[in-house]
């Protein structure tokens, strides 16, 4: 969402996926100066899969909250879940991502992987994922890193003509393209990555 500067907005989705299906979702922050999304999603009919991605670009003093539950509550599903952030100045993205795997989900397969870029000293990346796991014969895994720009990635692109903007901003749209490239929707996929640029262009 782009909203103004000084807007609030809060949102919820509560999803419940039935047998042989495919949910896609996708959560995009770049405006607004406090923002929390919630999504509540149920597995509940067997051979579906689930992918459900977002992406925060925040600078100034912005706040972006992302909260997930994914509950897998019968067998044979999957999930991916890729959450990426890019924070300025006095930036503060959270993101907390709760899978669980319930007794009877035998066959689960279920991934969570959330990442912050931090381009100031200032900013602040808040991420906590978490497995419930009470199932025996499940594939599940989760993980979290937070880190600045590759500095020798940056040499290489600025001795290669680039100016340091034009390398920073090259780097960053790959470090949020693998989120963006899980909308399936052409044209949201490319709104999206315009969302990306013109934060991007805006930067000073």
């Amino acid at each position: 969402m782009e909203d103004a500067r000084d807007a609030f907005n809060i949102s919820t989705a509560f999803v419940t996926v039935g047998a042989h299906s495919h949910f896609n979702t996708f959560n995009m922050t770049s405006g607004g100066n406090v923002s929390r999304y919630q999504g509540f999603i149920k597995c509940a009919g067997e051979h579906s899969h689930i992918a459900t991605n977002g992406v925060n670009l925040l600078n100034g003093t912005q706040h972006g909250d992302t909260t997930l539950f994914l509950d897998h509550a019968v067998p044979n599903c999957s999930s991916n879940e890729v959450f990426r952030a890019v924070l300025d100045d006095r930036g503060h993205s959270v993101f907390q991502g709760r899978i669980i795997v319930q007794p009877d989900a035998q066959k689960t397969a279920a991934k969570m992987m959330t990442r912050a870029l931090l381009l100031s000293d200032d900013a602040e990346a808040d991420n906590k994922p978490e497995l419930e796991i009470f199932a025996d014969d499940v594939t599940c895994g989760h993980g979290a890193t937070t880190g600045a720009l590759d500095e020798s990635l940056l040499f290489y692109l600025r001795a290669r003509g680039l100016s340091e903007k034009e390398a920073q901003a090259l780097l960053i749209a790959a470090f949020v393209g693998e989120a963006i490239e899980s909308v399936v929707s052409d044209d949201l996929r490319e709104a999206a990555m315009a969302t990306a640029e013109r934060w991007l262009a805006a930067r000073g």
